[in-house]
């Protein structure tokens, strides 16, 4: 486990590292997760990919079944509210939030104004979930168990991820500054900074991705 609180964490400075957080930053939303972080995840972690689709990795040894969730760590997109004259001005938001020009410091986690969501969690589907939480200096690695994932435990955790979910059947939960320290005292894993994670990608092979 590693202690948060103490990290000293530095920006990537090689072309590699730079480039490696910034095209997982600019994947799409829907994709990146499974195609960019829980292959790294399953190798840093000694994890295998699993045979079913229900879960993302699973530990020989062990059997135990783990699902991987990322989240990237930006800042909350500014808003037009009334101003806005038009849904074209709503639109043109949109486009011009570069996610590179968004991206929070490890270091300002705590102040920052960001809306990180892990979403989907199907609690009946896994005995871990691992979490992750992208940041410009590299990625936070959060591992809770299944039965401890509860309202109790976890701040602004929801029992339905969706309108028309059965409630308890898929969940979700949100981090934000006010929240972060807890995840860190109770879940931290370990912390991986961009440029350790490229002989790591460097070693996958693509057929190894989702």
């Amino acid at each position: 486990m590693t202690n948060f609180a103490t990290l000293n964490t530095a920006l990537p400075t090689s072309q590699d590292a730079v480039t490696l957080r910034n095209g997982i930053f600019l994947a799409a939303s829907r994709t990146y997760g499974e195609t960019y972080i829980e292959p790294m995840i399953r190798r840093v972690l000694g994890l295998n990919k699993p045979n079913g689709g229900d879960h993302d990795a699973v530990d020989i040894a062990s059997g135990e079944k783990y699902e991987i969730k990322s989240a990237k760590v930006l800042t909350s997109r500014a808003k037009l509210g009334d101003s806005a004259s038009s849904l074209f001005d709503v639109i043109a938001t949109q486009a011009n939030a570069d996610p590179l020009s968004r991206i929070i410091s490890f270091k300002d986690r705590k102040e920052a104004v960001y809306d990180a969501n892990i979403q989907n969690v199907k609690r009946d589907h896994f005995d871990k979930l691992i979490y992750n939480l992208l940041y410009a200096e590299g990625i936070a690695v959060f591992c809770i168990s299944s039965d401890d994932i509860s309202k109790e435990n976890i701040p602004n955790w929801s029992d339905k991820h969706g309108r028309y979910d059965a409630l308890g059947k898929s969940g979700q939960f949100n981090i934000k500054n006010g929240t972060i320290v807890l995840h860190e005292q109770k879940y931290a894993l370990k912390f991986l900074s961009w440029e350790e994670l490229v002989p790591f990608y460097k070693d996958i092979n693509e057929k190894d991705s989702n």
